[in-house]
């Protein structure tokens, strides 16, 4: 399995460091029986086109908040569901776990309303809250999960030290759930 990724992977980076006319003229795997001027050029040329440049730096704007506002929202209703006592508890996290299952062309054109409604239709930011939204479900499913296997007395003993709930998260949990989140 491994190796049928990794051919076209490997093909796919040895033919971003030849020139377009050796690209034109053999296959990458050419490389190996008779070396061509292998050259970052391609990397510079595109990085100075500046419409390329714009949607790098327009991909990283929205998915670096997307990305850390699901998993700061995420771990503390993860928390939440899984350690924290509160009047239907286990009905709201069956509402969470019943988004996961909605499409996203489902909810597109009412949220497409809302978000018209809002004036943050065409906007990153409205672009950063629609990511939240439809992340956010997988992502206080998996912690909830991960955070109801901490073993009880690790927590009790954190509280006997005197730790509340925000230092018991940030202390005690969160430096556990590094696999977790990276998943």
């Amino acid at each position: 399995v491994a190796v049928f990724w990794l051919v076209p992977t490997i093909g796919l980076l040895i033919s971003s460091l030849r020139s377009p006319s050796d690209i034109a003229d053999d296959g990458w795997w050419k490389v190996f029986t008779s070396p061509a001027q292998l050259t970052v050029e391609n990397y510079g040329n595109l990085l100075d086109n500046s419409a390329i440049t714009h949607s790098l730096w327009s991909t990283v704007l929205i998915t670096v908040p997307s990305t850390l506002l699901v998993v700061l929202i995420g771990s503390l209703a993860g928390y939440a569901f899984a350690w924290m006592d509160f009047p239907g508890r286990d009905s709201w996290f069956l509402l969470v776990v019943g988004l996961l299952v909605v499409p996203v062309q489902v909810a597109l054109l009412p949220v497409s309303k809302l978000f018209g409604w809002l004036g943050i239709f065409e906007s990153t930011i409205g672009v950063i809250l629609f990511h939240v939204a439809f992340g956010l479900p997988f992502a206080v499913f998996l912690l909830r999960n991960f955070f109801a296997e901490i073993p009880r007395e690790l927590l009790e003993a954190a509280r006997l030290d005197g730790a509340g709930e925000l230092r018991l998260f940030t202390r005690v949990v969160m430096p556990l759930a590094g696999p977790a989140i990276a998943s």
